[in-house]
């Protein structure tokens, strides 16, 4: 059992919670990134796990370095630090002193517009961790805290294996593969990077220089489009494809974003080349067609994950022959705005799809009948920004106890004009694992749907852990009632209140925080959990 469920058996009795008191000094692994955790509870619970080897954190709540430093230890070689606002780049010399059997390192800083001093502590910690295998380091929320990763090759210890920046300097880490590849014993075999600039020449070099990353990797995110706005590679054609799918004929993953000039035959000579493609991915690629999917015929039985997202060439008949995909899990399609039509009626034939993603896509209500006609086991439902969706077809989606009603957790209808209070009620009452709901820019949303959500407390709706409510108009400030009773919102994690009344009452804002401390109340638009846009908090 991982952490939070043993937690939640020792409440059920004595015995349980004597039973669970004996195993938590054993357990190796804790992930609390979904709790948002203050520094106090923190360190309570990592003293109850001494052993754990493995730990993450979501430091939305941490006000400063301390918070992280004191829970540090010998004993912890897996570190993950998601979302650390308040953290300094001086967090990163205490974890090379705290850690010196560390093996994997991921962190996400919002950035303080120091570079040097980002360099100098990095620098500083790859000489204390010698063992170190997977390092993956996120800036965000700035434009001068660029990776220039010349510094690094001096001190990059020979075990790393993995190594993911966001974002770098395209034209220093040409300069810098030259020197990396020099270093006798480096064996890189994953590669992930975030550039504003990609050409030709890098995808050669890349390839060349790291002839590892190339031969005897598993998986690998070649490219990304830039951080805070989409973007172009307009450098890049089908020869650069070309190159690269010569060396990768091993892949197993491959995600691909922002190519402008490549076309069908450049993704194409990828599918050819990896046989063993369980991941493939494009992302704002205005040039794929409907034809890349008959192009996977080879891949098509391992393929367990396909996103073809902003793609915006490719219509329903790409998804034609989708039932071939006898693995496949999720599927992605959102900002391809031409998907319409048939696309549910293909989509219901693949049995085994537990995650589908169709955001603004010309989907109506009969589409989403057709879609639940074949009675998918759905976890992850988004259907945000299909504008032609209204209560009856949220209504369609969970008909006669469909394994919807039983198995979605994840449901995001925002941006949809014509969802109102009675497609929400039927939500609440049908799906009976709901635990994360986006109704974000849902203007026909009213206070009706807040206080069933509060009101009641053995409903399905007490399931929820995430609720997004950002931007709906319909809300006054008294949506929220006070004083809270005792029961509402008592799993609820995350609540995204931005542009509305009740972040501009001020009082109930702050009331809302104090009455439960554990809940993240965010004021800021941020997507789910603060997924997108943790970095400004602090502003």
């Amino acid at each position: 059992m991982d952490l939070a469920s043993l937690c939640t058996a020792a409440c059920v009795s004595p015995t349980f919670n004597s039973a669970v008191a004996y195993r938590l000094p054993f357990v190796s692994s804790s992930d609390l990134s979904g709790f948002y955790l203050d520094e106090e509870t923190l360190k309570h619970v990592v003293r109850r796990v001494p052993g754990t080897k493995s730990l993450t954190i979501g430091c939305l709540r941490m006000r400063n370095d301390s918070s992280i430093i004191n829970i540090l230890g010998e004993h912890i070689e897996d570190l993950s630090l998601l979302k650390c606002t308040h953290l300094s780049y001086d967090i990163l010399h205490a974890i090379g002193e705290r850690c010196p059997n560390l093996r994997s390192l991921l962190i996400e800083f919002a950035g303080c517009d120091a570079p040097e001093l980002f360099k100098r502590k990095l620098a500083e910690m790859l000489q204390k961790v010698p063992l170190l295998e997977s390092l993956s380091i996120t800036i965000r929320g700035t434009s001068r805290d660029v990776f220039d990763v010349r510094p690094l090759g001096q001190f990059l210890p020979p075990s790393l294996k993995k190594l993911k920046l966001q974002q770098t300097d395209a034209r220093l880490f040409v300069l810098w593969l030259d020197a990396v590849r020099k270093i006798p014993l480096l064996n890189l075999r994953n590669l992930s990077l975030v550039l504003d600039l990609i050409s030709d020449d890098l995808l050669i070099t890349v390839v060349h220089s790291l002839p590892h990353l190339a031969l005897k990797f598993r998986e690998c995110l070649i490219v990304r489009s830039k951080m805070n706005c989409p973007a172009s590679f307009t450098r890049v054609d089908n020869k650069g494809m070309f190159h690269v799918s010569e060396g990768c004929k091993r892949l197993e993953a491959v995600k691909l974003g922002g190519f402008a000039k490549v076309t069908e035959a450049g993704y194409s000579s990828i599918l050819y080349s990896c046989r063993n493609l369980n991941k493939f991915e494009v992302l704002t690629s205005p040039l794929l067609s409907d034809s890349v999917i008959d192009n996977m015929t080879g891949v098509a039985r391992s393929v367990v994950e396909l996103r073809l997202s902003s793609c915006s060439l490719l219509t329903s008949e790409a998804l034609e022959h989708l039932s071939s995909f006898h693995k496949l899990e999720v599927l992605d399609k959102s900002g391809c705005e031409r998907i319409g039509d048939q696309a549910p009626f293909y989509i219901s034939k693949v049995t085994t799809l537990t995650r589908l993603n169709l955001a603004k896509a010309h989907i109506t209500d009969v589409d989403l009948a057709l879609l639940v006609a074949g009675d998918l086991p759905i976890v992850q439902l988004c259907i945000r920004k299909c504008e032609k969706v209204t209560d009856k077809g949220i209504k369609s989606l969970f008909h006669a106890d469909r394994k919807i009603c039983k198995t979605l957790s994840v449901l995001d209808v925002g941006y949809i004009p014509k969802i109102t209070d009675a497609a929400i009620f039927t939500i609440a009452t049908a799906a009976k694992a709901l635990t994360d709901l986006s109704l974000r820019f849902c203007n026909g949303v009213t206070d009706a749907v807040v206080q069933m959500l509060m009101d009641r407390p053995n409903h399905n709706s007490s399931q929820l852990q995430m609720l997004d409510l950002c931007s709906c108009r319909g809300l006054s400030a008294e949506a929220i009632m006070l004083p809270l009773p005792l029961y509402a919102f008592h799993r609820l994690r995350w609540l995204g209140i931005g542009l509305t009344d009740i972040v501009a009452k001020r009082g109930i804002f702050s009331a809302i925080c104090e009455a439960r401390p554990r809940l993240v109340v965010c004021g800021v638009c941020c997507d789910f959990g603060c997924c997108d846009g943790w970095q400004w908090h602090k502003v």
